[in-house]
């Protein structure tokens, strides 16, 4: 048989469970600054970062944006000069930028991230934050 003491003790426990629960519960659903911060990062436009020999050059872009695209865009407002070329089938191929022409022993090479890029300038679409960087070299 239980007594009044213990069934005082028992409905104490259960209430603490239940305060324990309600406490971890609104803290597990209230959004921490580090996500609402990703809120606002996921705006429609965003800033990319273009390094050509260690150059610095910025600009705003869309969604699916591809590296060609955001050079034009450089070369549109006068911040870079590049030539390329087309081949079918493959997209752009950078021939020259900033007066510096590909010769056979050097050639201009991309990297995303610091990484060599595995795709063509106007098939990579910019990720924001992405930096991008040209190289001239063997």
């Amino acid at each position: 048989m239980t007594t009044r003491k213990e069934k005082i003790k028992k409905l104490i426990i259960i209430g603490v469970l239940l305060s324990v629960c309600l406490v971890l519960i609104s803290i597990y659903k209230t959004p921490t600054k580090k996500e609402t911060s990703i809120n606002t990062i996921e705006s429609p436009a965003g800033i990319a970062t273009l390094f050509v020999n260690e150059i610095k050059y910025e600009g705003k872009i869309q969604n699916e944006t591809s590296v060609y695209e955001f050079m034009s865009q450089l070369r549109e407002d006068g911040k870079i000069n590049f030539k390329e070329k087309e081949y079918p089938g493959m997209g752009k191929f950078i021939e020259e930028i900033n007066g510096l022409k590909n010769n056979g022993e050097r050639n201009w090479i991309y990297y995303v991230n610091d990484k060599k890029a595995e795709v063509g300038v106007s098939n990579y679409k910019i990720n924001k934050g992405d930096i991008v960087s040209w190289k001239y070299e063997k």
